[in-house]
């Protein structure tokens, strides 16, 4: 997030070339403080921590998920708004969202249109949440100015996918949790949900969903 708002993707691909910082003019460039951010379209787990991130660098953070009770974000001093308030009004979108017949291509051409130019996408859910042929208009277009892309709706990707190869995107390969550290995290927590559903104990990092969906599951 930080390195789209100073372009250091766009340097380094300078720096290749030999073009050290006399070499060529500066270009005005967006800090992060004081800026909006709205956390994943999905206020889950990650997106929280990732929005109480946000806020101790000084962001402005809204966010958007229609299941996320209001407290949680609350404690950290985010509003939770409306889907079109958040794609409209905002510096940074962070996606952070299951893949689901309701969020496939939930950002395409026409929410794209509707988008504060110059926007920057950071995506490290699924890839398949954002139109990728859509993606690439936008930036053509200069309504989005940078892309991170950890995610892919093909994995791997083709090695001709234009958002790989396209200056403004910074793309990963799926890296995820992919830290030692945070493997260890991931199989500790694994063995805790195991023996919390034989205990029969609440599960704490299931995605969040309506309240009426959970009751018709107890039902069964």
């Amino acid at each position: 997030m930080m390195e789209k708002a100073d372009f250091v993707q766009k340097l380094y691909k300078r720096m290749q070339f030999l073009k050290f910082l006399d070499q060529f003019v500066i270009e005005p460039t967006d800090g992060s403080s004081g800026s909006s951010l709205t956390v994943s379209l999905g206020f889950g787990k990650v997106g929280s921590e990732v929005a109480h991130r946000a806020k101790g660098l000084g962001m402005n953070v809204i966010a958007h998920d229609p299941y996320a009770p209001t407290d949680r974000a609350r404690a950290i001093g985010v509003e939770l708004v409306s889907f079109d308030e958040v794609i409209s009004s905002m510096d940074f979108i962070y996606l952070h969202m299951p893949l689901t017949a309701t969020t496939s291509k939930i950002l395409n051409d026409e929410t794209f249109v509707k988008m504060k130019k110059g926007v920057r996408i950071i995506n490290v859910a699924r890839g398949g949440v954002i139109d990728e042929d859509a993606l690439v208009r936008a930036l053509h277009y200069g309504i989005v100015a940078q892309a991170d892309l950890d995610v892919f709706t093909e994995e791997p990707p083709p090695k001709d996918n234009k958002l790989i190869l396209h200056e403004l995107v910074t793309a990963t390969p799926h890296l995820g949790a992919n830290t030692m550290e945070a493997q260890e995290g991931v199989t500790i927590e694994i063995a805790e949900v195991v023996v919390g559903a034989l205990n029969a104990a609440t599960a704490v990092n299931v995605p969040m969903v309506p309240s009426e969906t959970i009751g018709k599951w107890e039902y069964r």
